[in-house]
């Protein structure tokens, strides 16, 4: 669990935090929003010259796929020359979707450099006969609707895409100390704290609105405005009072959002009682559960995602840069790179896997894709060393190691404040994630069979009396305040009879702990969470597999965490210096046009999001196209915890 129980704590600790970067300027800012801001390659412009990306993450290939396409009208033997080293066996990057016979293996540890592979696993998800192909997204699960560029290129390359279900109102929420410990539905908590709080203000009308200094003729008439709104908001009654009923006849103006305790049809139904205030309250509902998430920008609906599993991405990409005549290269991982000063060409060199062997490639440009602190070891000193005049621009190479510092020695970054929990923030951060296999019944209840079923104490009307009051959850997410803090759903194939559940996503502390743990031990505390919602559901569960993202080779992390390089001004000035890219000074003082650039989410505005990927890869391109045009300074960059966790 994160050190934060709401955002209201957040906020208050971290006074600068926001959800979204904001531009310097807003110059700037209208400048940024249009597409005149993206500067193309001209006709020919990197003829007979070298790409290297290192990394197939989404960022790695967007930039690939973007020199290429601009570059495709070239004569073939003139055409620039792309290649994409890849250190695994797949590409793609954290963008990974796992299915029946993948296997998947962490490192042993979060150690970025010596560390081990530990015991494969082996995803062995049952297909019953009918059934779509399962899989888990185990690392990027959702499109939101605003991520127009990603959403444009999977319309580009014919992927098709689904609505991904951030919230049902028959979602869940449990928290060990509210309510007994027993699960709430979603919509009960929602529309009970709607109605109280709307009936407060009713109450308290006039008295809210003089505070405002409205006054005469106009606070009558915004008073009455006003008590209209809380009665539509609240579903309040005439006499402004929130109290749930069937209403008259028809159900015409029955107080009914927060749901039943038997749903009407055959019968008319029974509403739930409404939960007190008081209750309310005093559970705290939202504190810990990530309760008001799919309220947030980015998670509100609609979202999507790709039909088959979100790696349909990555590979559009792949297939596209394949197809342009790029050369993606997979286990092969980069050991160094340096620079030739004669020939003003990066050196890098590959290990062949299975041996010591290394293969040098050439490239004027070099775009990494790699996790930043991946670098340190990877980059000659000639480049990086911060006392040489030569390499890159001091400012790259002052920001490069104060990302460096983030990572390895965070406790030395400016502004560094320690943790009352005692775990420390580093810039690759925790995450990890449970998938889980179950019958749908679980969660989507039983089947009605009118014709053949019995009446007895235990079904009525065709239903099971357990689940009279029930309505199916069909997708969203269920909240709680245990170590696995959420359960998804499937959002598609509702007519199987078997489906992939998210069964943990946590981060901070408690993902770096499970990180620790063996695969056992986390099925283990997973299962055990998904008890408190109901231990028939609990014991339901199998097929289980797991992933924490900071032992995952060659990636060694989530996303990045721009507030573990210091304060909000520092770490700000880190990041827009890395953005620019750099060009590389000779020892006779001459220096190229920016050449080596950082791309994917890590530098962008949008960390842990595949849009930020895409929009980091196209900076740079434009950057190439356009050495002139510096890529705009952010005044702020985005809090992590609010843009990717939910806070």
């Amino acid at each position: 669990m994160s050190q934060y129980k709401s955002r209201a704590e957040l906020l208050q600790d971290n006074p600068q935090a926001s959800a979204f970067a904001a531009l310097a300027n807003a110059t700037q800012q209208q400048n940024a929003v249009t597409d005149g801001s993206l500067k193309n390659l001209k006709h020919g412009q990197l003829d007979g010259k070298k790409v290297i990306v290192i990394g197939s993450g989404v960022g790695g290939l967007t930039t690939a796929y973007e020199i290429l396409n601009q570059q495709q009208s070239s004569p073939a033997d003139k055409r620039v020359k792309v290649t994409v080293l890849e250190a695994q066996n797949r590409t793609g990057g954290r963008c990974l979707s796992l299915r029946t016979g993948d296997t998947l293996t962490e490192d042993r540890d979060s150690e970025l450099f010596n560390s081990s592979p530990s015991k494969p696993q082996i995803v062995r998800f049952q297909r019953p006969q009918g059934d779509s192909e399962p899989y888990l997204n185990a690392g990027p699960g959702r499109i939101p609707s605003s991520h127009k560029r990603l959403l444009s290129y999977l319309k580009q390359f014919s992927v098709d895409i689904e609505v991904y279900v951030m919230n049902s109102g028959s979602n869940l929420v449990q928290k060990h100390d509210a309510f007994n410990g027993l699960p709430v539905v979603y919509r009960r908590l929602d529309h009970n704290t709607r109605g109280w709080l709307a009936q407060m203000v009713y109450d308290q009308a006039e008295s809210l609105l003089q505070n405002l200094n409205i006054e005469g003729e106009k606070l009558t008439e915004r008073v009455d405005d006003l008590k209209s709104l809380m009665t539509s908001f609240g579903e309040l009654d005439l006499n402004g009072k929130y109290h749930v009923s069937s209403g008259d006849e028809g159900f015409e103006n029955g107080v009914t959002r927060a749901g039943y305790t038997e749903l009407p049809g055959v019968t008319a139904g029974v509403i739930a009682e409404a939960l007190s205030f008081e209750s309310l309250l005093e559970s705290k509902f939202w504190q810990n559960t990530k309760f008001f998430q799919p309220t947030d920008f980015l998670w509100q609906p609609t979202l999507f995602q790709p039909v088959g599993g979100m790696d349909k991405v990555q590979h559009a990409f792949a297939q596209q840069v394949a197809s342009l005549g790029g050369d993606i290269l997979l286990n092969s991982p980069v050991k160094h790179i340096n620079w030739d000063e004669q020939t003003k060409q990066f050196i890098v060199l590959v290990q062949t896997m299975g041996s010591d062997q290394l293969t040098e490639y050439r490239a004027d440009y070099c775009i990494s894709n790699l996790a930043m602190p991946f670098l340190s070891q990877i980059l000659s000193e000639n480049l990086q060393n911060t006392a040489e005049n030569r390499g890159f621009e001091p400012e790259f190479k002052t920001a490069l190691h104060a990302v460096y510092t983030a990572q390895f020695s965070p406790e030395k970054a400016p502004g560094y404040k320690a943790r009352k929990d005692g775990y420390i923030s580093r810039f690759l951060a925790c995450t990890s994630k449970v998938g889980w296999q179950a019958e749908r019944v679980l969660w989507q209840g039983s089947l009605i069979d009118n014709a053949h079923s019995k009446q007895s104490k235990d079904v009525k009307n065709g239903v099971p009396t357990s689940e009279i009051g029930v309505v199916p959850i069909f997708g969203g997410i269920s909240w709680t305040d245990s170590e696995i803090q959420q359960i998804w759903y499937p959002s598609s194939a509702y007519q199987d009879k078997k489906g992939v559940l998210t069964g943990a996503y946590n981060f901070d502390k408690v993902a770096h702990d499970w990180g620790k743990l063996s695969v056992v031990q986390r099925l283990d505390k997973a299962r055990i969470d998904a008890s408190k919602f109901s231990k028939p559901f609990a014991s339901g569960l199998s097929e289980g597999v797991t992933v924490a993202w900071q032992n995952m080779p060659y990636i060694k992390g989530g996303w990045a965490y721009w507030q573990a390089v210091g304060d909000a001004k520092y770490a700000t000035k880190q990041f827009n210096s890395i953005s620019q890219g750099s060009a590389v000074h000779n020892s006779d003082g001459s220096k190229t046009d920016p050449c080596f650039f950082v791309v994917g989410d890590q530098l962008s505005s949008l960390p842990g999001w595949q849009e930020g990927a895409i929009a980091a890869a196209l900076n740079a391109v434009s950057r190439i196209a356009d050495p002139n045009a510096p890529i705009v300074h952010l005044a702020n960059l985005p809090d992590t915890r609010l843009m990717v966790e939910g806070i």
